[in-house]
């Protein structure tokens, strides 16, 4: 029996890795066709199976990660319910004795911390040309932290945190130094760095601290239009704090060594289904499995789940498992207006223990050209299609613990290419220059800081459909 079970699993594996279009089709003499040509027995019949009207159990959201290590770039701003702040650190050892006595005994100071765009995300071919420049006056909050030191120890201290203590010390940042401040902002394609003015109580500070010190600056803006997209310390464009004395004509530069990124969620309906692209918000969800464990029952006219020995049902698997759900666009913002994938995990067993399993999604590739892939949202239509195979496939294995059918969605990438069926990005060649390119399914290296109301999908039935692989022999 256990080398049985352990072939079956092998021809499985073997259905997975040769998945064409034909095993969408509903017609099952054309699925035989494909399972002849496959050279498998006859004795591994393919059915499908629909089960309509799931109705969730239960459905909840969870917001994502609130900071990001930004050393290669960061957004700064406030988009669809997120506002996303700045923090960077600066570990200052100052040599010049001139620019120190000058600045000590000035009267006055000025200082502006200089963010260069990302103009590769901005000149890229894919961003909205039509939307530069970018003009308001940004309502900026700034917040400080400032550590005097007297020996280069303290220095070389402050550079030894390590960037994943940073971090979690950010989640409960706290400090009394704040000021507001203004900024006229402008970006174009020529226009490549914000300045972004101190405040004057933060330009004292710094007049005190002496020649070695650390400061940690956060900077946000709330209120802002939209996102902007700025580089990081790991880049040749390092944030850059400048400071002079009023009587001096050059700004001494302070280089950053490293950044992040703070998320705070201003959306506050705690029972409603949103999810936010680029922060890893989550939504779970569970459907009860009495009416698919019917359904199986009447189709094969066996009795589910299995109850017997250890419970584990190897009568049939499960090839591929789609649900469909309706979908409504109407409430959702997006910053790129391009369509963004729907990634699916499950939960499912291992060993005792439940774990979440990233789907694997298998593309229709004769309907895609046409319609798009079916798990995007901000695109055609009205439904939204989730592959959920490891899913179903371990709850019809396993049901007879009682376990829900247990799901997770994020948003994914901006999809580039809609209906290219290849859903990855895959390299071409020009057949006459014999140049080869890449040809990017998804947006490269960005998310769109999206938000969806998914509130319509989950919360109203859906319909699973099943692709199954039966050891019972022969059609019914």
């Amino acid at each position: 029996m256990k080398k049985r079970n352990t072939a079956f699993l092998i021809l499985l594996g073997l259905f997975a890795a040769l998945l064409s279009a034909c095993l969408f089709d509903s017609d099952d003499s054309a699925l035989s066709s494909w399972l002849s040509d496959q050279g498998l027995p006859d004795s591994y019949d393919v059915q499908t199976l629909t089960v309509e009207g799931l109705e969730p159990e239960n459905a909840k959201a969870f917001v994502g990660r609130t900071e990001f290590y930004a050393s290669e770039a960061a957004v700064f701003g406030t988009q669809a319910g997120l506002t996303h702040d700045i923090v960077i650190d600066f570990d200052v050892l100052v040599k010049d004795s001139a620019f120190l006595d000058s600045l000590a005994n000035a009267d006055s100071a000025a200082g502006h911390v200089a963010l260069f765009i990302d103009k590769d995300f901005y000149t890229s071919k894919y961003f909205p040309k039509d939307s530069l420049p970018y003009e308001e006056t940004l309502q900026l909050e700034v917040e400080w932290i400032l550590e005097k030191g007297k020996k280069k120890s303290f220095f070389d201290s402050v550079l030894k945190i390590p960037d994943s203590t940073w971090r979690l010390e950010l989640q409960d940042w706290e400090t009394e130094n704040s000021a507001d401040t203004t900024y006229d902002l402008t970006v174009s394609e020529k226009d490549s760095v914000l300045k972004l003015p101190m405040p004057l109580d933060l330009i004292e500070d710094i007049k005190s601290a002496g020649k070695i010190f650390r400061l940690q600056l956060r900077i946000s803006a709330p209120e802002s239009k939209r996102l902007y997209r700025v580089l990081g310390p790991k880049t040749l464009s390092i944030p850059t704090f400048y400071v002079r004395a009023s009587s001096d004509t050059t700004y001494k530069p302070f280089s950053s060594f490293r950044m992040s990124e703070v998320v705070t969620f201003n959306d506050t309906c705690d029972d409603c289904l949103l999810l936010h692209g680029g922060v890893l918000d989550s939504i779970v969800v569970e459907y009860p499995t009495d009416k698919i464990m019917d359904a199986l029952s009447d189709l094969y006219g066996d009795e589910f789940p299995f109850d017997e020995g250890n419970g584990v049902d190897v009568r049939q698997a499960v090839v591929l498992a789609q649900l469909m759900l309706p979908r409504d666009d109407s409430e959702g913002v997006s910053e790129l207006g391009l369509p963004i994938q729907v990634v699916v995990a499950s939960y499912v067993d291992s060993l005792g223990t439940e774990i979440r399993k990233m789907e694997e999604y298998k593309p229709n590739r004769t309907k895609i050209p046409e319609t798009g892939h079916p798990n995007m949202v901000f695109y055609d239509g009205d439904s939204l299609a989730l592959q959920v195979t490891f899913g179903v496939r371990d709850l019809i294995n396993q049901a007879k613990d009682g376990r829900n059918l247990k799901i997770m969605v994020r948003l994914g990438r901006p999809v580039l290419q809609a209906t290219d069926p290849v859903y990855q990005d895959y390299t071409v060649k020009d057949s006459v220059s014999g140049k080869i390119d890449t040809s990017y399914v998804f947006l490269p290296n960005h998310f769109d800081y999206a938000r969806y109301d998914f509130g319509t999908s989950f919360s109203q039935p859906a319909t699973l459909k099943l692709w199954l692989a039966t050891k019972r022999g022969g059609k019914k």
